[in-house]
């Protein structure tokens, strides 16, 4: 009779599995360090999202969203340290990937903290991810995310406004309403933001 700690998974066939072309093989895998090695796997994901390898950097963004509430406060941490603009922008997905996985999760004011920096930061690319992952927090980013699109930056409001609208709060449509009447708003945040309350209006109905 094979005993239970038999059918529990090297850790070390796991992270080989990350690296597997085969996102169903990946996805499996990352599940199975969730469920048996939690402690032990989460550093070594988080250290993963140094590798210059992009289906292991991005199998690793996948795998510590699966994690939840554990990975919020080591993904700041690992965040503030990193001075590469490319591990940055992969805590920040991460942070998405975890909210879409745990609708609703509160997300602690560290967490918030590194999306507020990561909003200003020097990587484009670093501060539209922050945005996105906003926008899978939902209700409880709704001030920073109302602050993005009434901002001087029109890339960022164009992406708040993509991001708000998808939140279902009832202040959003008037919200959005008032920075299309202002004489100051971006001409191009205001198609987004007429395109946007098209979409709210549909997904009300």
């Amino acid at each position: 009779m094979t005993s239970h700690s038999a059918e529990i998974p090297g850790i070390d066939q796991l992270f080989k599995d990350l690296e597997h072309p085969n996102p169903y093989i990946q996805t499996e895998a990352f599940l199975a360090l969730v469920r048996h090695w939690p402690d032990e796997s989460l550093p070594k994901l988080l250290e993963l999202l140094d590798q210059e390898n992009i289906t292991l950097r991005r199998a690793s963004v996948r795998a510590i969203g699966a994690f939840g509430e554990m990975s919020l406060i080591p993904l700041a941490l690992k965040f503030r340290q990193s001075s590469d603009a490319t591990v940055r922008a992969s805590c920040i997905k991460a942070y998405a990937q975890v909210a879409s996985n745990y609708c609703g999760i509160s997300f602690p004011e560290e967490a918030i903290n590194a999306l507020k920096c990561a909003l200003v930061d020097d990587s484009p690319v670093v501060a539209l991810a922050a945005v996105m992952a906003l926008g899978q927090v939902g209700i409880q980013a709704l001030p920073l995310l109302k602050e993005i699109c009434r901002g001087a930056n029109p890339a960022l409001a164009v992406a708040g406004v993509n991001a708000i609208v998808e939140i279902k709060d009832p202040s959003i449509t008037c919200f959005l309403q008032d920075i299309l009447q202002s004489k100051t708003t971006d001409s191009y945040v205001k198609e987004t933001i007429e395109s946007a309350l098209n979409r709210a209006d549909l997904l009300q109905v």
